[in-house]
């Protein structure tokens, strides 16, 4: 199985905030090869004009929107209850971390093809939880993703047709905007799907609450 932890926001507050980014709207201005796409590289060379039909951002389904903790890779079953127990124990002595969405930011180092929504309120709590889960299977000699936690959901990624000022719209919508507050009361041990075998990416084994 392969495995991951991640933080599952209230779907009221995912729903608002999926309106936000589907519904800004890009201003039809002349291209220009600066701002966020700008950071791809490729010196003066313009924009690629939208293609008929294609979305600017391929934004994903509420259902499938999560805050990463961190990665498992492939796992037996015996050890994923190993997993579960260890989890489990460790979340009991969390704080419950209050937040919110506000603010945003997209193409952050190479590679990334993402745009995301930034995380405000307890951060410190919310850092514990996020450098605890990755502490608790390295003690068990699990696999784990070394990648450093951020206080960021992502909410789309860039397709061919995306234009910098389309992209930069959408960015100025996240920063503008701030979300209701929601307390995170636990996290959740959650299961990748094949494609093949299911319409959803992934599936929840296992909630597990945090120290109220």
């Amino acid at each position: 199985m392969r495995l991951f932890a991640a933080i599952l926001p209230p779907r009221p507050v995912l729903e608002e905030l999926h309106r936000i980014v589907t519904t800004a709207e890009a201003e039809r201005v002349a291209p220009q090869r600066k701002g966020l796409l700008g950071r791809l590289g490729g010196g003066s060379r313009s924009e690629p004009a939208p293609t008929e039909g294609s979305p600017e951002l391929d934004v994903a389904p509420v259902e499938e929107w999560y805050l990463p903790l961190t990665s498992f890779g492939n796992v037996t079953l015996g050890d994923s209850r190993r997993l579960a127990d260890a989890m489990r124990t460790e979340a009991g002595g969390w704080a419950q971390p209050e937040l919110h969405f506000a603010g945003g930011t997209a193409l952050e180092w190479r590679g990334d093809d993402s745009v995301w929504a930034k995380l405000e309120g307890d951060l410190d709590a919310l850092g514990t939880i996020g450098k605890g889960v990755p502490q608790i299977v390295q003690r068990l000699g699990f696999f784990v993703d070394r990648r450093q936690f951020r206080p960021w959901l992502a909410v789309g990624t860039i397709t061919p047709a995306t234009t910098a000022p389309y992209l930069e719209k959408v960015v100025a919508a996240l920063t503008a905007y701030r979300s209701r507050s929601f307390v995170v009361d636990s996290i959740s041990l959650m299961k990748r799907l094949p494609d093949a075998d299911s319409d959803v990416a992934f599936e929840e084994l296992e909630r597990m609450p945090l120290h109220a």
